[in-house]
């Protein structure tokens, strides 16, 4: 009998453990309803999505020379109707740069262009430093 006694206690405590156990998932699954995880690449993405953008007298003049429009940018950066093919290429970027971290971000036009637009993440304006044909050899840009 003080087998059967022992049995009881431990069916009875995992009944418990299970029950407990139930709630917090229960408690847990109303807390995060909706919210999804997301990567680095594609948060900073969207941060910088729905900043406003500022061009740099550097970053004006590259465009002009390298032929790249304000729509090209916007259309990796993902702003407008299309979504962004950008990605964050962190072995490029400086993100513990001072005042302002650097981000790199590259990607592909629907014309084609492969490009890197090298931004300044200011609180809620993302500053275009310069932009980057990545298929050009050679730059034959003269800006300072």
């Amino acid at each position: 009998m003080a087998i059967q006694g022992k049995n009881s206690d431990l069916y009875r405590r995992f009944r418990l453990y299970g029950f407990g156990f139930l709630i917090g998932m229960l408690i847990v699954s109303i807390v995060y309803k909706g919210k999804g995880c997301q990567l680095p690449n594609s948060a900073k993405m969207e941060e910088l999505g729905w900043q406003r953008l500022e061009y740099t007298q550097h970053a004006q003049c590259r465009m002009e020379c390298r032929h790249i429009t304000e729509a090209d940018i916007r259309q990796i950066l993902g702003k407008g109707e299309t979504r962004g093919s950008g990605k964050v290429n962190y072995s490029k970027s400086d993100v513990h740069h001072k005042p302002y971290p650097t981000y790199a971000i590259e990607g592909m036009t629907s014309s084609g262009k492969s490009l890197r637009i090298v931004i300044d993440d200011a609180d809620t304006i993302s500053k275009v430093v310069t932009t980057i044909d990545l298929r050009m050899e050679k730059d034959s840009c003269d800006c300072k």
